[in-house]
């Protein structure tokens, strides 16, 4: 039987050590590469929308991610002086890209394509619309079969984008659409509200100072469902996310009435989808270039440790429960510390 527990006995110190372990910190130690292509407008008004939306995604991964700028590769429909990381978004420049520029990553990278544009699907072909001929999911899968990464991210963000889930879904992959089906054939809204939880810092839900995948798309996910909403419309894109590798995909964001209690729930289980996802960081903690590297394994080694604690809260009692996580919450707030103390020497000698 579980006894009664006062809170109060850990909150003010639980607080405290939150506070010291959640502090930015520096540069990121970590490399990612994202490829952005924006397709085939169609008409004048959403060749400026993808545009618009390419170039702040861009922004936003090298501002705010803190992505190297010259890992970040943006292919647009209208570009009109190519360079290595900016130019037209034609199958020909995307063979390239995965020819050369994709070589670079190593088995200790992230790899992120962002798709932003129209979609379609016919005769059991997906595809991603460019100036000239397509991107089909299957020709995706084969230049993606050759990324070297630790893991692949891919958010399709186009119109009948689900069928790339079938095409994509694999070991190491996580694979976010903005419809729940190919028969989800209106333009859709997905990327601006993906674009709105970094640019405004909402889709780092539990405060943590990172953005994970699944925050990023969730976040997107439940804000274009307001949105629709706002607007007095019947949504016509639901978002779902596949890392399970089954090929199927789980709603992102469900009406509370319609929700399915295990699906993106406690991911405690790692047969469902959003557990790799969960664990995967668009935008990670950030460390000062002198710190040792020692230090930062140590902190992120017990960051999560955190995580996977806090994931048994449901099936534990409650004493041993936050006993153990102020145990770990002090040790991450001690290595905390001594980054911070590090670097401020490493100043300090510098001068």
């Amino acid at each position: 039987m579980k006894r009664w527990f006062d809170s109060s006995r850990y909150s003010m110190r639980l607080v405290v050590v939150i506070l010291l372990c959640f502090v930015a910190i520096g540069n990121t130690c970590a490399d990612s590469y994202a490829l952005i292509v924006g397709g085939s407008g169609g008409d004048a008004a959403y060749q400026s929308k993808f545009e618009d939306w390419g170039t702040r995604l861009q922004r936003a991964l090298i501002d705010i991610a803190e992505f190297r700028e010259t890992h970040v590769v943006r292919m647009m429909e209208n570009i009109k002086h190519g360079t290595q990381t900016h130019c037209v978004s034609t199958i020909e420049n995307l063979k390239t890209y995965f020819d050369q520029t994709a070589q670079k990553i190593t088995n200790d990278d992230i790899f992120f394509v962002f798709l932003i544009g129209h979609g379609s699907y016919l005769r059991e072909i997906s595809k991603f619309h460019l100036p000239g001929p397509d991107l089909t999911a299957a020709e995706l899968n084969t230049f993606l079969a050759n990324v070297n990464a630790k893991l692949i991210v891919v958010v399709n963000a186009s119109s009948s984008s689900a069928g790339f889930i079938n095409e994509l879904s694999g070991l190491r992959r996580v694979i976010c659409t903005a419809t729940h089906n190919v028969n989800e054939i209106n333009a859709t809204e997905f990327m601006e509200f993906f674009l709105c939880g970094l640019e405004e810092g909402s889709a780092d839900q539990n405060r943590d100072e990172r953005v994970s995948v699944l925050e990023a798309c969730r976040q997107a996910a439940l804000l274009t469902e307001q949105w629709y909403g706002e607007q007095g419309l019947l949504a016509t894109e639901h978002a779902i996310l596949d890392d399970n590798g089954d090929g199927l995909g789980t709603r992102l964001f469900v009406q509370e009435e319609d929700r399915d209690p295990s699906a993106l729930a406690s991911h405690s289980n790692l047969n469902e989808d959003g557990a790799i996802a969960d664990r995967c960081f668009i935008k990670e903690f950030s460390f000062p270039p002198a710190v040792p590297r020692e230090l930062i394994d140590t902190y992120l080694s017990l960051m999560n440790q955190i995580d996977d604690w806090k994931r048994k809260k449901s099936s534990m009692e409650v004493d041993p429960y936050y006993q153990e996580l102020e145990t770990l919450l002090i040790e991450a707030a001690k290595t905390n510390r001594a980054i911070k103390r590090h670097f401020a020497n490493h100043e300090t000698s510098a001068q």
